[in-house]
């Protein structure tokens, strides 16, 4: 396989999905910082490694604070390994929100840095369940509109995680269906417990025996590019978590892993232990 299909197509999951959905799971620097009464929540960094045919084609940096009731995480992602010398992708994302019982409610959610050959910007606010794109820098003239109807109730990708992480965290089980908007494609996500499993070898970590696994179904529905009508990006693409106790930081994605109707499998493995910062 041509190894800039081979970026390209990483960078297109990365954006459309995790990252960092990817995300999810995902640093930068600081992050915004939900309070709580009796002081400020400890900061997770993590990092990790995106493996395609083997190749260390990103890397994913991520820092967070989670709570009951809050989160704010910021992530980067940029092109890694032998990889990186031949194309740039330099992405930093971030998002706030809250929860409302078992519902996540975003509240921002920015995306800035390099990408398919250029800088791109994207901001999003949320008012009354309803994302609203405040920029985009360029405008993709080449790519169909998403009616605000099916935009109402959508979550960003990073939220998406953190709400997933949330779950895993408070209930030791994951499940449900999202909406995901990015600022420019709508996407469903559907989530459902797999139980405790062995973390498959394969990866240059293994964490501790047993982890809880929620497998996922992602799928684009609208604001594909005109000429993609035949893309196999339309296709689903199911996928695999698997989060453990880790330390201080208690439960964390140590791998993730998502089947590219391009691409084949994605793997998203943890590079070295969780960190706390004050």
């Amino acid at each position: 396989m041509p190894r800039l299909r081979l970026l390209s197509g990483g960078t297109a999951l990365l954006r459309s999905f995790m990252p960092g959905l990817c995300t999810v799971f995902l640093l930068g620097g600081g992050s915004a910082a939900p309070a709580r009464a009796d002081g400020v929540l400890p900061q997770t960094i993590v990092k990790y490694r995106v493996y395609a045919h083997g190749f260390n084609v990103m890397d994913i940096q991520a820092s967070y604070r989670l709570s009951e009731s809050q989160y704010g995480i910021t992530a980067r992602v940029k092109t890694g390994g032998f990889f990186g010398m031949f194309m740039k992708t330099n992405l930093q994302t971030s998002a706030q929100g809250h929860f409302s019982g078992a519902e996540v409610e975003p509240a921002l959610f920015d995306s800035a840095g390099w990408s398919r050959g250029r800088n791109r910007h994207v901001s999003v606010v949320y008012r009354d369940q309803m994302p609203e794109v405040t920029l985009i820098d360029p405008v993709e003239t080449d790519r169909e509109s998403v009616p605000a109807a099916d935009k109402l109730g959508a979550i960003d990708t990073l939220s998406a995680l953190m709400n997933l992480l949330h779950q895993v965290r408070t209930s030791q089980s994951c499940g449900g269906q999202e909406k995901v908007f990015d600022g420019m494609r709508l996407s469903t996500l559907s989530i459902h417990p797999a139980g405790l499993q062995h973390i498959p070898s394969g990866g240059p970590l293994d964490w501790g025996e047993d982890a809880l696994r929620c497998d996922f179904v992602a799928q684009q529905t609208e604001g594909f590019k005109f000429s993609s009508e035949k893309s196999k990006l339309r296709n689903p693409q199911p996928g695999r978590a698997w989060f453990e106790k880790v330390g201080e930081a208690g439960f964390v994605a140590v791998r993730v892993e998502v089947d590219h109707p391009k691409l084949g499998r994605i793997t998203i493995v943890m590079d070295g232990p969780p960190q706390q910062a004050s």
